[in-house]
């Protein structure tokens, strides 16, 4: 199994690809405009981390400081969740900038706040692997954002990264405006993972946002069904109320 070790050279090939573009080309801040910086320090420091000591200690629900009302009445399939920040202000805005915006260069920016979140915790993981999208979301968007940040943190902390070891198989609806039980059956048994690559494995899952955590839990059963032993996921964002994300 692998613990965290240095980090493979390709994590600083693709840092100093950035900083380079951003030589040649001057970023703006992705939260307030300001010119010089893709995300800057005051926007930076508007991120309110999660305090997993008062949150959900299954799915980190924030300012709970117990199991939460969901996870009583349905446990997910994955073994824990942990997540950065609270889903709002200059982190939300990050992560829309990063999904909708092709702005791929806050990739390398947000990962460094998965990596701080990963070297947090006490996993032995085996494998990373992104949260997929369907076909057709991938081909209208051009890229999967969570793949991004899976690779990344897989780079940074010299862990194997596999984009195939868990597929989507059917199409779903947006989640945006379901409620719980809705995004629960909205995305039941959508994915699918091979057992080749994962059997026997702890894999970590990596995804942008959770929600109600259904969409994780759906990918965390499948690949327990595949012979995963174990299932850990992170996030850069968790929500505290249903929203729009």
């Amino acid at each position: 199994m692998h613990t965290l070790t240095k980090a493979s050279p390709l994590f600083a090939i693709q840092n100093f690809f950035w900083i380079a573009m951003d030589w040649l080309y001057p970023p703006s801040c992705a939260a307030c405009g300001k010119k010089g910086e893709r995300l800057c320090t005051s926007c930076q420091q508007q991120i309110i981390p999660i305090d997993h000591q008062q949150a959900c200690p299954l799915c980190d629900l924030p300012a709970v400081g117990h199991l939460c009302p969901d996870c009583q009445s349905q446990k997910p399939s994955f073994d824990l969740l942990r997540s950065y920040g609270v889903y709002e202000g200059a982190l939300r805005q990050s992560i829309h900038e990063l999904k909708y915006e092709n702005d791929l260069a806050l990739a390398d920016t947000l990962c460094h706040l998965l990596i701080s979140l990963y070297k947090q915790q006490n996993w032995t993981i085996d494998l990373i692997c992104p949260v997929p999208l369907s076909p057709q979301r991938l081909r209208e968007r051009g890229y999967n954002q969570s793949a991004l940040l899976a690779q990344l943190l897989a780079w940074a902390v010299s862990t194997p990264f596999n984009n195939k070891a868990l597929i989507r198989i059917r199409e779903t609806r947006s989640q945006v405006g379901l409620n719980a039980e809705q995004r629960r059956i909205n995305v039941k048994n959508a994915f699918a993972a091979r057992s080749k690559i994962v059997q026997h494995k702890a894999i970590l899952l990596v995804d942008d946002i959770a929600t109600t955590s259904a969409t994780l839990s759906a990918c965390a059963e499948a690949l327990k069904a595949a012979g995963a032993e174990k299932v850990y996921a992170l996030t850069l964002a968790r929500t505290v109320h249903l929203d729009s994300s």
